[in-house]
């Protein structure tokens, strides 16, 4: 496999990776100039913006704010369409500085919407939304992306990066890094299964100088950030020092499935696989959070044969 990128400055990455869809899990500092350079390079076309000082204008309800913007985008989109979009009709009429976290994401969202941009820059897109409404923020930008737009975001952890459409990067050492994404044939591991024989497994990781040892049950998911191992364990993250090659090999048996190159995931605790857009994919747990864990494009029909999905 080909060596991922690296960059020494954001606008070295946005540069080189001009019209396409980026993520970027930084710093503070980073998402700033992020936000300037995407000001600077794209200027000429039509951009929509959402970083977190974006509140709306406090005395304005739902409805005569996205009248508003409506106006000043042309119109093409009516505030009616955009509220419906993002399920926010029932509170046209409440005042913007009434609105909760999550309705006031959906209202930056909606506003976006009615400028059919074709570059969408978004901090932390996915911070305030919770499960019962992220599917209505993420398949606005799967829109945008299948239209041909760039999605460029900024500020979230890796997992939400690498959810969304495009190349994600991490920030580590002073420099942007591509994170892989492909589990290479080279990279899976030959899994022998000893027959009747009984083989006893448990997933070993850390907790205050301790070591824990879970059932693989118990286990979520295993994701891989920023060159550490994490088991997810109801809803907690506890570090564990075999590689993911490793726990691949161990895991298989007990129905575990390498759905990316950073993520081995708990096909029993899946409820749902969906595509994003044309290209990416990611499967939906049945835990409290209703997590989302990317699936990889080249992984997503080796997933559909071994377990006869379709």
């Amino acid at each position: 496999m080909a060596d991922t990128a690296s960059y020494v400055t954001v606008e070295d990455l946005l540069a080189a990776r001009e019209g396409e869809s980026v993520h970027l899990e930084c710093c503070r500092e980073t998402v700033d100039r992020a936000v300037r350079f995407v000001h600077e390079r794209y200027g000429r076309r039509r951009c929509a913006f959402y970083v977190s000082t974006d509140r709306g204008f406090d005395r304005e309800t739902v409805r005569s704010y996205l009248k508003l913007f409506s106006r000043l985008a042309g119109g093409a989109v009516a505030p009616e369409d955009a509220m419906a979009h993002f399920g926010l009709a029932p509170a046209a009429r409440a005042q913007v500085k009434t609105l909760t976290a999550e309705q006031r994401a959906l209202l930056n969202f909606a506003r976006m919407s009615l400028f059919e941009p074709e570059v969408v820059f978004c901090e932390r897109p996915l911070a305030d939304v919770t499960p019962a409404t992220r599917g209505l923020v993420t398949a606005w930008m799967g829109q945008v992306a299948d239209a041909g737009g760039a999605l460029i975001t900024a500020g979230e952890p890796l997992r939400e990066a690498l959810l969304m459409p495009g190349t994600a990067f991490y920030e580590e050492d002073g420099r942007l890094h591509e994170a892989k994404t492909a589990v290479g044939d080279d990279e899976t591991p030959d899994v022998e299964f000893a027959g009747d024989e009984v083989r006893v497994f448990k997933v070993p990781a850390r907790s205050d100088g301790a070591t824990l040892l879970f059932d693989p049950r118990e286990v979520d998911f295993v994701e891989s950030v920023n060159r550490a191992n994490f088991a997810s364990v109801r809803g907690e993250l506890y570090p564990v020092s075999m590689t993911l090659d490793e726990l691949e090999a161990e895991l298989e048996r007990f129905g575990f499935f390498r759905c990316h190159r950073s993520y081995i995931v708990n096909v029993q605790k899946v409820a749902k696989v969906e595509r994003f857009t044309r290209n990416s994919f990611n499967l939906t747990l049945a835990d409290t959070h209703q997590t989302q864990i990317p699936l990889a494009k080249g992984r997503a029909e080796a997933m559909r044969e071994r377990y006869g999905w379709r």
